[in-house]
């Protein structure tokens, strides 16, 4: 029997008890949640209609064994389905809308095209905890093209878990752990995934919403896969981009304050207007890439390779520069003041225009580098390289601190 579809009053309802401020255990006017441990007795007349039919709209399903069940397009809409065990059953086209699933072990469950709009899966902490339910276990499982818009997912643990194709709009993925899991051509639209694991997934060829506007804040994307994410206005304060791929990827106007991106590969990645304070991006390949009007304040930018990078406009006040590869890049009219950048390379560096004052360039080697019109009013220049230098009008040092570089 082809299931009954929602009424455009009941998706209504759903999309405005997910903006609501109450919580989702408000909106499901379900029992009173019980703790985990406490042992559910689930009416196997219940177990046996869903088996038999699979038609169990708001049925109540409580800690049922369910696992290696064949519940392909069954009808589970609004079904309490806390604390039941599903591992590997085949639940591939269901209607869970709605459905409560605190609790529940879904580990290599088939949920490939299944209907989770609104459905509440989040943990609100440990079993023993009064009202509390243990992380949902959706390990490995296979959710390609489900639909997870607006679903409570704080907290499930989806690692190496299949969500290809998966419509995550304004879902909450708060604090869940999505090590290694397959995100290709996802729609994360104003996703939240403040604090989430996202150690090593693949994020790369989303949908063309991306992770636009999404809530990325102190989330873990070690070493993942962002290539080609579109990030632009997302949120990425304090998360940890270390050793991410991040090649091509937009993050325009993004805000990565104090974000770890060491050792990240950003090649050709776009930064425009993006809030890079307090960053860490040392050791990272940022090469060819566009960070013109970026804010970079304190940044750490230590032995990054910048060659042939667009920095026009960007500020730069009291970044560590030192030892950086900026070789050939475009720093016209950036604020440097403050900077270190002992032992960077600069050579053909474009700085017309740039406030380098009280900057330290010991040691950095500025060959054919271009200062017309730079400002380098207390800047120290120790052992500094200047052959071929293009000073034009430049505003320079004391004479005791030019005594110290090499020029023509």
């Amino acid at each position: 029997m082809p299931l009954k579809p929602i009424s455009s009053a009941g998706f209504m309802l759903i999309i405005l008890s997910a903006c609501s401020p109450q919580t989702p255990e408000q909106t499901f006017n379900a029992m009173p949640a019980q703790p985990q441990s406490a042992k559910f007795t689930p009416n196997s007349a219940t177990v046996k209609q869903l088996l038999d039919t699979k038609q169990c709209k708001g049925c109540d399903l409580k800690g049922a064994d369910l696992s290696r069940a064949d519940l392909s397009g069954a009808n589970l809409q609004e079904a309490d389905l806390r604390g039941a065990t599903l591992s590997q059953a085949n639940l591939s086209g269901a209607n869970l809308i709605q459905a409560d699933l605190r609790g529940a072990t879904l580990n290599q469950a088939n949920l490939s095209q299944a209907k989770l709009t609104a459905a509440l899966l989040s943990w609100t902490g440990e079993s023993q905890t009064p009202g509390g339910y243990d992380r949902v276990n959706l390990q490995q499982a296979n959710l390609q093209g489900a639909d997870l818009i607006t679903a409570y997912l704080r907290g499930v643990d989806l690692s190496e878990a299949d969500l290809s194709g998966a419509f995550l709009h304004a879902a909450d993925l708060s604090q869940a752990i999505l090590k290694k899991a397959n995100f290709t051509r996802a729609d994360f639209y104003s996703t939240k995934l403040r604090g989430a694991d996202l150690t090593e997934a693949n994020l790369s060829n989303l949908s063309a919403n991306g992770l636009k506007g999404a809530d990325l804040s102190q989330t873990n994307l070690t070493r993942a896969n962002l290539g080609q994410a579109n990030l632009t206005s997302a949120k990425l304060d304090n998360a940890d981009l270390s050793g991410a791929n991040l090649q091509d990827t937009n993050f325009t106007a993004a805000g990565l304050t104090a974000a770890k991106l060491n050792q990240a590969q950003m090649q050709k990645a776009y930064l425009h207007a993006a809030e890079l304070s307090r960053a860490d991006l040392s050791g990272a390949t940022i090469t060819g890439a566009d960070l013109s009007a970026a804010t970079m304040v304190r940044s750490n930018l230590s032995g990054a390779n910048l060659k042939g990078t667009s920095l026009r406009r960007a500020t730069l006040a009291g970044a560590d520069l030192s030892n950086a590869n900026l070789e050939s890049v475009t720093l016209l009219g950036s604020d440097l003041t403050g900077a270190n950048l002992t032992g960077a390379t600069l050579t053909r560096a474009d700085l017309t225009q740039a406030f380098i004052t009280d900057a330290v360039l010991n040691r950095a080697n500025l060959q054919a580098a271009i200062l017309r019109g730079a400002r380098l009013n207390g800047a120290s220049l120790d052992g500094a390289n200047l052959q071929d230098v293009v000073k034009g009008d430049t505003s320079s040092t004391s004479p005791n601190e030019r005594s110290h570089s090499h020029s023509n």
